[in-house]
């Protein structure tokens, strides 16, 4: 009975063997067939992919795609954000909201959690990335409600980033190292659980190869400098934290391979930056000559610039009014009413003020402050009149100022620190003893250790 029936069983379990594998196999074929069709790019993030006012660092690598792949395309990118900050201004819901299928987001959020964690990291405590971790998921299952496709950068090798470099020691690098290499596998392990709808772009590996390989970023012969070397046109690196025109470019193409790896289309790979076109981001036959300055009549507060074909340089800012920091806006002093599509001699990125460099005028912090049309003296910071008991400190390169209030020069300056405190909050501080966030000091020091004269001059 047993030996008779054999047979047939093995047979049958043969012939279910066959129908799984043909099943399997045709999952397989399904995937391989799987195409994504377009019709709008959006970013998501900080200053890396968005807010640039001046187009002096763009186009960015996600408005490269756009124009490659024939989208439309849609800014979500703010300098500054953080992962947190992003939430709370609801950026992800804007694009859930107002777009679905058909749209591919471009989200590189993270690189400020970093640097707000950098006192930790270079002790080992990588603790930062579970929260954002958290954050991230929020910001994926939003955009996925909406059926929309996410390519998610990793960060680039933090070690190398001229910001943090400049302030801890070589022996530090290490562990920013470690934190990039922690994060990136978070990231993988994230997208996975979200199927094809999330990819991830690997710029970790990319910034390296981009980094240490000559070739992988030499022109039509021409090398762009990597860092800790910055320059306005013909470097990686603009400043200690931006990526230039042709950084953006090189980045581009990174990401159109990772395009065309993981949201295929089905006529066919999207093509990539051409060398001539790379070549158009940079100038590699610039002149060298020095650029002849102006000098203003009259009030320099109502001179407007281009900001295309004039020097600027960044001085950064942090106020204080009870421990609590104060916002100054971005793009205060840009295109404004006086100087409409151009800037005053000072105008706003995010804690940065960009100061004109192409003038013999001498600049001082009264004329920002009237420029943003705030009350800044020895005796009033804003709305905030120094009282019997109040302190009112303006730190100047790490060094308290004690010159005229009226007449704050800013020559050679790269941070400002002002800070008010009232009777009430010096006789009952708060009581876990916090004050102005640590990224203010942190941003002062780095500033001074890695002060960089940013030309953005068409020649």
């Amino acid at each position: 009975m047993y030996e008779r029936g054999s047979v047939p069983i093995l047979i049958i379990s043969m012939m279910l063997v066959s129908s799984l594998t043909t099943a399997v196999t045709a999952q397989e074929d399904s995937d391989e067939d799987e195409y994504f069709d377009f019709h709008t790019i959006a970013s998501l993030g900080d200053s890396t992919l968005g807010s640039d006012p001046t187009g002096y660092r763009g186009p960015f690598a996600s408005v490269h795609a756009a124009n490659l792949m024939e989208l439309d395309y849609y800014e979500g990118a703010v300098g500054g954000d953080r992962s947190w900050t992003l939430i709370e201004a609801g950026r992800h819901t804007t694009i859930a909201d107002n777009y679905s299928e058909g749209t591919l987001v471009t989200i590189m959020i993270g690189a400020w959690d970093f640097i707000d964690s950098d006192a930790q990291i270079v002790k080992g405590d990588y603790s930062f990335i579970s929260n954002l971790e958290e954050n991230m998921t929020i910001i994926l299952d939003t955009l996925t409600e909406s059926n929309i496709d996410v390519l998610v950068w990793t960060l680039p090798n933090m070690s190398f980033l001229p910001f943090l470099t400049q302030i801890f020691p070589t022996e530090k690098h290490e562990f920013f190292t470690e934190a990039s290499i922690q994060w990136a596998d978070t990231l993988n392990r994230l997208a996975d659980s979200y199927g094809d709808n999330v990819q991830v772009f690997d710029l970790l590996n990319a910034s390296d190869d981009l980094l240490q390989n000559q070739e992988a970023r030499t022109i039509s012969g021409n090398e762009v400098v990597a860092p800790p070397v910055m320059c306005d046109k013909n470097c990686i690196m603009i400043d200690s934290l931006h990526p230039t025109s042709v950084g953006q470019g090189l980045l581009a193409n990174y990401m159109m391979e990772a395009i065309n790896e993981k949201f295929p289309k089905s006529t066919g790979d999207y093509p990539l930056l051409s060398q001539d076109e790379l070549l158009s981001l940079a100038d590699f036959n610039s002149s060298s000559e020095e650029a002849v300055k102006l000098t203003i009549e009259g009030d320099l507060t109502q001179a407007c610039f281009d900001w295309t074909s004039t020097g600027y340089r960044d001085m950064y800012i942090t106020i204080s009014i009870d421990g609590e920091d104060v916002e100054i806006p971005s793009y205060v002093g840009f295109n404004t009413e006086q100087c409409s599509q151009s800037t005053h001699v000072m105008y706003t990125g995010s804690r940065v003020i960009n100061v004109v460099t192409d003038i013999t005028n001498n600049l001082t912090l009264n004329h920002f402050f009237s420029i943003w049309g705030k009350n800044l003296s020895s005796t009033q910071i804003m709305d905030h009149e120094v009282e019997e008991g109040d302190s009112l400190e303006l730190i100047v390169d790490l060094v308290e100022y004690e010159g005229d209030w009226e007449n704050i020069p800013v020559e050679g300056v790269i941070s400002i620190e002002i800070i008010y405190t009232s009777a009430r909050v010096a006789e009952y501080p708060s009581e876990d003893g916090e004050s102005v966030p640590g990224f203010s000091a942190i941003i002062a020091l780095a500033s001074i250790l890695g002060a960089i004269v940013v030309s953005r001059r068409e020649e």
